[in-house]
Protein backbone atom coordinates (compact mmCIF):
# COMPACT_ATOMS: atom_id res chain seq x y z
CA UNK A 1 0.00 0.00 0.00
CA UNK A 2 1.25 3.17 -0.92
CA UNK A 3 0.83 5.78 2.26
CA UNK A 4 3.49 9.05 0.53
CA UNK A 5 1.39 12.03 1.14
CA UNK A 6 1.32 14.25 -2.04
CA UNK A 7 3.98 16.69 -0.35
CA UNK A 8 6.51 13.18 -0.01
CA UNK A 9 5.55 12.46 -3.85
CA UNK A 10 6.87 16.04 -5.07
CA UNK A 11 10.19 15.84 -2.57
CA UNK A 12 10.97 12.33 -4.72
CA UNK A 13 9.94 13.73 -7.44
CA UNK A 14 12.52 16.70 -7.54
CA UNK A 15 15.63 14.86 -5.37
CA UNK A 16 14.76 12.45 -8.72
CA UNK A 17 14.91 15.21 -10.66
CA UNK A 18 17.90 17.29 -9.29
CA UNK A 19 20.02 13.82 -9.62
CA UNK A 20 19.40 13.86 -13.66
CA UNK A 21 20.74 17.38 -13.40
CA UNK A 22 24.17 15.80 -11.84
CA UNK A 23 23.55 16.62 -7.97
CA UNK A 24 24.76 13.78 -5.83
CA UNK A 25 23.50 13.74 -2.90
CA UNK A 26 19.68 15.10 -2.88
CA UNK A 27 19.65 13.24 0.99
CA UNK A 28 20.82 17.27 2.17
CA UNK A 29 17.59 19.03 0.28
CA UNK A 30 16.49 21.75 1.99
CA UNK A 31 12.67 22.90 2.60
CA UNK A 32 11.04 25.88 3.11
CA UNK A 33 7.64 27.24 2.95
CA UNK A 34 6.88 30.19 1.07
CA UNK A 35 4.31 32.90 1.95
CA UNK A 36 2.88 35.61 -0.43
CA UNK A 37 0.45 38.43 1.42
CA UNK A 38 0.14 36.31 4.47
CA UNK A 39 -1.19 33.37 2.68
CA UNK A 40 0.98 29.73 2.06
CA UNK A 41 2.23 29.81 -1.43
CA UNK A 42 4.84 27.33 -2.52
CA UNK A 43 7.97 25.42 -1.49
CA UNK A 44 11.42 26.26 -2.19
CA UNK A 45 13.86 23.82 -2.36
CA UNK A 46 17.25 24.32 -2.22
CA UNK A 47 20.49 21.27 -2.86
CA UNK A 48 24.48 21.63 -3.83
CA UNK A 49 23.44 25.70 -5.26
CA UNK A 50 20.01 24.38 -6.99
CA UNK A 51 16.45 25.99 -6.51
CA UNK A 52 13.43 24.72 -6.95
CA UNK A 53 10.27 26.38 -6.38
CA UNK A 54 6.62 24.52 -6.26
CA UNK A 55 4.09 27.22 -6.94
CA UNK A 56 1.04 25.21 -5.36
CA UNK A 57 -1.52 27.34 -7.22
CA UNK A 58 -0.05 27.45 -10.43
CA UNK A 59 0.85 23.86 -10.02
CA UNK A 60 4.22 24.32 -11.28
CA UNK A 61 7.65 23.16 -10.20
CA UNK A 62 10.78 25.38 -11.58
CA UNK A 63 14.22 24.41 -10.79
CA UNK A 64 17.46 26.26 -11.51
CA UNK A 65 20.77 26.27 -12.08
CA UNK A 66 23.40 27.28 -9.35
CA UNK A 67 23.96 30.28 -11.37
CA UNK A 68 19.82 30.89 -11.77
CA UNK A 69 19.62 29.59 -15.43
CA UNK A 70 15.80 27.96 -15.47
CA UNK A 71 16.45 24.44 -16.28
CA UNK A 72 13.17 23.15 -16.13
CA UNK A 73 9.29 24.48 -15.58
CA UNK A 74 6.91 21.43 -15.11
CA UNK A 75 3.48 20.71 -13.76
CA UNK A 76 3.87 18.70 -10.65
CA UNK A 77 1.51 16.37 -11.69
CA UNK A 78 3.58 15.55 -14.96
CA UNK A 79 6.72 15.10 -12.41
CA UNK A 80 5.28 12.57 -10.17
CA UNK A 81 3.89 10.66 -13.20
CA UNK A 82 7.22 10.11 -14.56
CA UNK A 83 8.97 9.11 -11.08
CA UNK A 84 5.94 6.80 -10.60
CA UNK A 85 6.36 5.68 -13.80
CA UNK A 86 9.93 4.76 -13.79
CA UNK A 87 9.56 3.39 -10.23
CA UNK A 88 6.98 1.27 -11.74
CA UNK A 89 9.67 0.37 -14.35
CA UNK A 90 12.06 -0.93 -12.33
CA UNK A 91 9.88 -2.30 -9.91
CA UNK A 92 8.71 -4.57 -12.97
CA UNK A 93 12.92 -5.12 -13.94
CA UNK A 94 13.19 -6.32 -10.78
CA UNK A 95 10.50 -8.90 -10.49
Amino acid sequence: MNTATPVDKIRLAIAEQLSSFGVQNTAALHETILIRNGLFCGRKFQCDGHEVVWFIEEDEIKFFSPCGDLLLASSAIACIRQVEERRGFQDRRAA
